[in-house]
């Protein structure tokens, strides 16, 4: 079996017409709505994230300076830059399909390949900003019980909010029939 792009269109009809089915159309809305939810959260990500990178790049270092950065320090700015680009590549993609959408381009794999791929991007750019603040805290000298609590907290959060996300997006999507989430869309999406 293979995966063509090109697949995913409905079959002709007795008129020789290609028409969308209802539950197909209504994939297509909740995916639209997905995709301007990225866009404007991993956009607004984007632009805060470049702003806080902007004050390193090109830096030209005072004398009072420390020579070079700690290696913590680089590590939280590298996946900050790594945030970033996710987040870049999220909005754009999102902002493409949501525009690809609207003028009623469609295909199936949408929903699941680029929908997928879009929050991939959207959570993978939220936890590696999240781990590179992680790294900048460790820089500023807090006391070692502070330090523990701030990690052990934001573990346990990420590990619920990531486990909940992968089992929602892996086992749910899987096993819900159509009949069941066509309902949530179409009541959710209008």
């Amino acid at each position: 079996m293979y995966f063509a792009l090109t697949k995913g269109i409905p079959t002709k009809n007795a008129f020789d017409e290609r028409r969308w089915n209802t539950h197909d159309l209504q994939n297509a809305r909740s995916l639209k709505e997905s995709m301007d939810a990225v866009h404007g959260f991993c956009g607004l990500m984007a632009g805060f994230e470049g702003f806080i990178i902007n004050d390193y790049v090109q830096k030209k270092p005072k004398p009072e300076d420390d020579d070079a950065l700690s290696i913590a320090f680089q590590w939280g700015l590298c996946l900050l830059i790594i945030s970033f680009i996710l987040n870049v590549a999220a909005a754009t993609a999102s902002f493409l399909w949501g525009v690809f959408l609207r003028e009623g381009h469609y295909r199936l794999w949408f929903m699941t390949v680029v929908g997928r791929s879009t929050k991939l991007m959207a959570t993978g750019g939220v936890l590696t900003f999240c781990v590179g603040v992680l790294s900048f805290i460790h820089t500023i000298g807090l006391a070692e019980n502070i330090l523990i609590a701030i990690y052990a907290g934001s573990a346990m959060m990420f590990s619920l909010i990531m486990s909940s996300f992968l089992y929602t997006m892996i086992k749910t999507t899987a096993r819900d029939p159509p009949d069941m989430f066509t309902d949530v869309m179409h009541a959710v999406n209008g």
